[in-house]
């Protein structure tokens, strides 16, 4: 772990930022190491689970494949299995180890403008969950709250993207309930209204834009899957019905900024 000590930063009061990443993945997580590091601000590798080869045998008695079709309306790969898993390795440390909670960052997050008043203003502590950043987000109406690097919105639909987000103990234990066995992908397990769940506009993490030319192997898998399936949301609790109804109703787009509509 690198410490930025001579930031005066604790980390006995403060969230660990965990960047989830890959043996062997130097230069892809290469960009986020250096913006860390010229912020000033600690952070842990967390070396996920690999799916490019086929899973390892002990993570099939974590996942669930045929439930996973009634979840999806198709089979996922064994990428997004592998990174579903690596989440949820995520949430299981937070409990073993006790941890207050967590931000999480996956190796291509590019951080904006405002990402460092987030972890030093503790503006994580603010919310169960909070999406630093996410596509397609849906907020209710009238309940937001000013922070020190922006403003938090309380979600209401099911905001794609696990790029960016912090996560407290109580939030992780639910959302590893969720994934006890894997059935959906990383994003998202759980209702993320019922969760608890805030947006941070504007967002402080982005992504690199998908690219045809250079589409990741996970991104090649899941295209190729979608284009043979005519359905493929997660059926998750919460998310669909009445309730959703409503919450479209009394709901408005936030973040309207390419990748994030």
């Amino acid at each position: 772990m690198w410490r930025a000590n001579n930031k005066g930063i604790s980390l006995i009061d403060t969230f660990t930022i965990f960047v989830l990443t890959l043996v062997g993945d130097d230069d892809r997580r290469a960009p986020l190491v250096k913006q860390l590091q010229d912020i000033g601000l600690p952070y842990e590798l967390v070396f996920g689970i690999d799916g490019r080869d086929g899973l390892p045998t002990e993570a099939e008695t974590l996942i669930d494949r045929e439930r996973t079709i009634y979840h999806m309306g198709r089979p996922m790969t064994d990428g997004e299995f592998a990174c579903a898993l690596s989440h949820r390795s995520i949430y299981k440390r937070i409990l073993d180890e006790g941890l207050p909670g967590a931000i999480v960052l996956e190796d291509d997050a590019i951080l904006k403008d405002g990402f460092a008043a987030f972890v030093l203003e503790k503006d994580y502590l603010k919310a169960p969950m909070i999406l630093i950043d996410c596509a397609y987000p849906r907020v209710m109406r009238f309940r937001s709250r000013k922070v020190a690097s922006g403003t938090l919105h309380r979600c209401a639909n099911q905001p794609t993207m696990a790029t960016a987000y912090c996560v407290s103990a109580s939030a992780a234990e639910k959302l590893l309930v969720s994934t006890t066995p894997v059935q959906t992908p990383a994003d998202w397990p759980a209702s993320l209204y019922h969760l608890g769940a805030w947006i941070m506009t504007p967002r402080l993490a982005t992504h690199e834009p998908p690219n045809p030319k250079r589409m990741s192997h996970l991104d090649a898998e899941r295209s190729k899957l979608q284009s043979e399936t005519a359905f493929d949301r997660p059926r998750i609790a919460g998310t669909s019905g009445l309730t959703a109804q409503l919450h479209r109703r009394l709901s408005r787009r936030v973040g309207r900024d390419r990748g994030a509509r």
